[in-house]
């Protein structure tokens, strides 16, 4: 059996993940650090470790606009640390993307589409992508989720995505790391807006509209190749 480390298992998708493969090793920050390389070494230190599943990330789009240092930190350097841990040691990086790497001005963007990030957020997990496929022993997955439940009151109607909740995600996401495949897949559903996403799981959401000049981007739903 392989053995698999992932990063962020405590968080939104780690959760899904490890719930589906407990087997998964899913160390926490005090014990892999991903902004302290050398205790990241010495975790792996006696352990033949096959692919890393790095889903930690800073995640807060709207305080990243106005503070991008932790995002920077996190999403671009804490990658790179794995990046390079892997390099040594010959291991399969999975990177957890996202579809904001998308600018959101066409639809149903292919593996090879150009990405223009909007945000902050976005442009950190575009740059970790980007220093990523350097390392040909490498899967980037860009995808999209919310939690369980959608946290708002309300729901844009003119925004359009191919996410879909994280429960059901997690196991399309698995599916996608799996086959030992390298490159970029997408991962997500058919294109919706949010509101129709919303009203699955909150049938009597708000609706609300995305308005001209906002940096959220009104279209990021993906080609699929999972």
């Amino acid at each position: 059996m392989e053995v698999g480390i992932l990063t962020g298992g405590s968080g939104r998708l780690g959760t899904e993940i490890v719930e589906i493969l407990p087997e998964l090793m899913f160390p926490n920050s005090s014990e892999f650090n991903i902004l302290n390389i050398e205790q990241m070494r010495s975790y792996i230190k006696n352990i033949k470790v096959d692919y890393i599943v790095h889903a930690a990330a800073y995640t807060d789009v709207l305080k990243a606009e106005d503070n991008p240092e932790p995002a920077i930190e996190s999403n671009l350097i804490g990658t790179l640390n794995v990046l390079k841990l892997c390099k040594e040691n010959n291991i399969r990086l999975v990177y957890i993307s996202t579809d904001y790497v998308f600018d959101g001005k066409s639809r149903d963007y292919d593996i090879d589409d150009a990405i223009n990030p909007l945000t902050n957020y976005a442009k950190t997990k575009a740059a970790a992508e980007l220093i990523v496929r350097t390392y040909e022993n490498s899967l980037v997955i860009r995808t999209s989720f919310f939690g369980r439940e959608f946290p708002y009151e309300a729901a844009f109607v003119n925004q359009y995505t191919s996410k879909d909740y994280v429960d059901l995600q997690a196991p399309r996401i698995i599916k996608a790391f799996s086959n030992k495949r390298t490159g970029i897949v997408h991962v997500g559903t058919t294109r919706r807006s949010i509101y129709e996403i919303a009203k699955i799981r909150k049938p009597h959401v708000e609706k609300m509209f995305l308005t001209v000049g906002h940096k959220i981007p009104k279209d990021t739903s993906l080609k699929e190749t999972i």
